[in-house]
């Protein structure tokens, strides 16, 4: 967390992505969908950052920052925000569900912190329309991801002996709560997909024997125009792993950190397969 001192008083302001609120995630969203310039931006990210204090300690950096710094202490307020651009970690889930209160808006749980219980297929399917997005810029693409990633609570849900308290992944559901999905507000929406990309620029660096490493560059959403389509490529690697049909929904099933280990594991094994009948061929 960020300290400003101001007579004194201490206002603590995040400085990581995974430290803001769900409120300053959404409206952090919204700045990035909107043509700003930098500077701009980041004046209005500090007003946004603000946002986590209580009403009177906000009003009074508010206050302070509009009326009473001079330049040099209004550009350091604003330099802050630096850090949002110097670490760009951002895995702790801030929306854990969306929409409820009435049978027109249904509840739909979202996953935990990092994906950590998601499954193999779940994490496909995302990759899948996530690279549509960035590709197209269609909202249909974008509203099937949050569609995948989150769903209604199983009836039978017990956190003493489920990990998960969304119902199992169909993709027949898809398109009807896509179709749902697609009413939430944009800023809620894209908040989504910034948190599912930093999701997955970790997954990418903790397994570089699946992923390539230029993966995790232009982490910048709205670089990213030149993505590619890679669910074939998950779609023969399982069908490698698995001998029948049963194999690979066990394998679709598995939980996405387990199943990753699996397969480094096995890539390894081939690579020092194939590295030993090299040498023993040149002996």
């Amino acid at each position: 967390m960020h300290q400003v001192h101001i007579n004194k008083t201490t206002y603590p302001l995040p400085s990581r992505w995974d430290e803001l609120t769900a409120d300053q995630v959404i409206k952090t969203a919204w700045l990035s969908s909107q043509r700003l310039d930098r500077i701009k931006l980041a004046k209005l990210l500090f007003i946004v950052l603000t946002r986590s204090l209580p009403w009177h300690k906000r009003l009074r950096i508010q206050w302070f920052y509009f009326f009473q710094a001079n330049t040099l202490e209004r550009g350091d307020l604003v330099f802050l925000t630096r850090s949002f651009a110097e670490f760009t970690q951002f895995t702790a889930q801030k929306l854990e569900k969306i929409w409820g209160k009435s049978v027109l808006k249904p509840t739909f749980y979202g996953p935990t912190s990092a994906m950590a219980n998601c499954t193999l297929w779940e994490y496909v399917k995302a990759e899948q329309y996530f690279t549509r997005y960035l590709k197209d810029r269609d909202e249909e693409w974008l509203n099937k991801l949050i569609a995948v990633l989150y769903r209604p609570r199983r009836r039978d849900y017990d956190p003493q002996v489920h990990e998960d308290p969304r119902v199992p992944l169909l993709d027949t559901t898809i398109p009807f709560r896509a179709r749902q999905i697609a009413r939430l507000p944009l800023p809620v929406r894209i908040a989504i997909l910034m948190w599912f990309d930093g999701c997955r620029i970790q997954i990418i660096r903790m397994f570089p024997f699946i992923f390539k490493k230029d993966e995790t560059k232009n982490t910048d959403l709205m670089q990213k125009l030149g993505a590619k389509e890679k669910s074939g490529n998950w779609l023969d690697l399982m069908t490698g792993l698995s001998a029948n049909m049963t194999q690979f929904t066990e394998i679709a099933n598995t939980n996405l950190t387990i199943a990753l280990t699996d397969i480094t594991f096995r890539i390894r094994q081939q690579k020092e397969a194939a590295k030993k009948s090299t040498t023993n061929k040149r002996r």
